[in-house]
């Protein structure tokens, strides 16, 4: 077990507040932190790891497992971490436990998907604690559904996936593999989650190299788990008033654009980046511009 002073590109497990992290740093640690905070929740960080690597010129890049995915903490059968450690605003306090233990006063997050969702939690209870905030293919809002179902592009990328079923003894019993029914579900999501269909093999292989966990599966399907983000997400973004960046892919099929630009009308002072040619994987399908939004938002 090494301290956090010890992690550097390759990562490394952490104690921070009382659970096992595994923490990668990127970057000179002189240059102003951004914290990512992935999504999922059962994958762990390494879908952004490729992206996230071009921001280090710019910024100290802090990536982690959350508690319960990839080598981070695990929940039994795997660990011992208490089921409770997985709800949104305990996941929330070990967020800014790690930021208190970086030794720096602020910071700025980006939240992905999930991740978003989890980063408006971080501003709700630790505001103090972020400088700027990245909003990445997420939402802040609970009431979505007829807007996704609206859209022609999502009804035909739904029909190309594979419905895999949460009972499927061989991907979700005792004898299972560790992450199997997640990894199942995220190559039978593949359609709605990249908007390149000529590159799913690519995304094929970046799934390949994730550390999938099953450990916030059954809290989800028994309704145990809490919803990421508070009901009133906007109006805590608001009252927080410092500076978000909401980025979205235009052919984003999970969170449809349409709540990108809701929060954005919520939030005169934001800045919004419709990023074209990309799906909910935007950094996957179109990283250039992904990443030039990032750099500008993070330079200004």
């Amino acid at each position: 077990m090494m301290t956090l002073d010890e992690i550097d590109g390759d990562g490394a497990v952490v104690v921070v507040n009382g659970l096992q992290l595994f923490v990668r740093r990127l970057g000179d640690r002189a240059l102003p932190a951004l914290v990512v905070i992935h999504g999922g929740p059962t994958w762990d960080h390494s879908y952004l790891l490729p992206a996230a690597t071009h921001l280090a010129h710019i910024a100290h890049v802090v990536l982690f497992d959350l508690p319960g995915c990839g080598r981070s903490h695990r929940t039994a059968p795997h660990g011992d971490l208490p089921e409770n450690r997985l709800q949104p605003d305990s996941l929330a306090d070990d967020i800014a436990a790690l930021i208190h233990n970086l030794g720096t006063p602020v910071v700025d997050v980006l939240g992905f998907s999930y991740g978003g969702r989890l980063a408006m939690r971080l501003i709700e209870q630790h505001p103090h604690l972020v400088r700027r905030a990245v909003l990445a293919s997420t939402t802040a809002y609970t009431a979505f559904d007829d807007e996704l179902r609206a859209l022609a592009e999502y009804r035909q990328r739904a029909a190309l996936c594979t419905t895999v079923p949460f009972d499927d003894p061989d991907l979700s019993g005792p004898h299972a593999p560790d992450g199997a029914l997640s990894r199942a579900m995220a190559f039978g999501n593949a359609p709605l989650q990249i908007w390149r269909l000529d590159r799913l093999d690519a995304w094929h292989r970046v799934l390949d190299q994730i550390r999938f966990t099953n450990d916030y599966n059954q809290p989800y399907a028994t309704g145990a788990l809490r919803p990421a983000a508070a009901d009133n997400a906007a109006a805590i973004l608001r009252t927080w008033a410092h500076p978000v960046l909401i980025l979205h892919g235009a052919h984003d099929t999970a969170f449809p654009v349409t709540v990108a630009r809701r929060l954005h009308t919520d939030l005169p002072a934001s800045t919004l980046a419709e990023i074209p040619d990309a799906g909910h994987m935007t950094h996957f399908d179109n990283p250039t511009p992904w990443l030039t939004a990032i750099r500008q938002f993070l330079r200004a």
